[in-house]
């Protein structure tokens, strides 16, 4: 089968290293910070629109490309996003997976520009572990939400977006969950302070060491009429438990293009029938 595959670098934790991995935002201008047991290395990203008889579902490969085109608002009006953002974003999770109910708790809006907090994240990584999974949920949603699906499935899906049009630089990488071995995961440390809130968090992550048997993927020119769906937890173990993923460099994108811009919010579903 013929494709496009971007030659690029990835972000994967050192074979060598034996440490716990640690990424720190300054929450400030800089980029993030990685300790020494971070390292690029080559790797090749197939363009998933050249696949034209292959798709991608969350609850196969971890992913899921879909059409999304909310109402106009504000993103850099965190108070506008929640108020109506929110709604059409659970109603895309609750259709597209046939859940049952919904909730979205949080989101972050990165720019790749001068004033902005949050940068497109260069590290292969999924945002929760097997423990911070249920722990984020248990932290964020209401008690009776946790009570009456207790027992039941619960999934983490982020929806990720452009909110400028065409994506030119840094868009996402996603790993096949089918092509992961989890004797390469790595429980990595995460710290960001946010320079709008003053917020100080602290988590732990998912990284990965690189393996030849994993195959990656991206979507070219996505624009703002599209929305990646990428899972960070599942209690149902017979599915694609995560989508590993990574913001990476496409070829020439700093001789032209605009910085990328983009949101994602982070939501659980829950189902009454399984």
């Amino acid at each position: 089968m013929q494709y496009k595959t971007e030659k690029t670098t990835l972000n994967f934790i050192k074979k060598e290293s034996t440490n716990t991995p640690v990424i720190n935002y300054s929450g400030f201008n800089e980029l993030q910070e990685y300790s020494d047991d971070y390292g690029f290395e080559d790797a090749d990203i197939i363009d998933a629109r050249s696949l034209p008889d292959v798709s991608f579902s969350v609850d196969k490969q971890g992913f899921e490309l879909v059409s999304f085109t909310p109402r106009k608002v504000d993103y850099l009006d965190s108070a506008a996003v929640k108020a109506s953002y929110y709604a059409e974003v659970e109603a895309l999770v609750k259709k597209q997976l046939g859940a049952s109910h919904v909730v979205a708790f949080d989101h972050t809006v990165r720019r790749g520009i001068e004033g902005s907090n949050r940068h497109p994240a260069y590290h292969i990584h999924n945002d929760y572990t097997y423990e911070t999974g249920f722990i984020r949920a248990e932290s964020e949603l209401d008690a009776d939400i946790m009570s009456k699906y207790a027992g039941k499935r619960m999934v983490q899906i982020n929806v990720w977006r452009s909110i400028a049009g065409v994506v030119q630089k840094d868009p996402l990488a996603f790993m096949d969950n089918k092509t992961l071995d989890e004797d390469d995961l790595v429980t990595a440390h995460i710290a960001f302070n946010d320079m709008n809130t003053g917020e100080k968090h602290r988590g732990e992550i998912f990284a990965v060491k690189q393996n030849p048997n994993q195959k990656w993927y991206f979507y070219s020119h996505m624009d703002s009429s599209e929305a990646m769906l990428i899972k960070g937890f599942d209690t149902d173990k017979s599915k694609a438990g995560f989508a590993m993923h990574t913001a990476f460099p496409l070829s020439g994108q700093d001789d032209h293009g605009t910085p990328r811009q983009s949101i994602e919010t982070r939501t659980y579903a829950f189902f009454d029938d399984q």
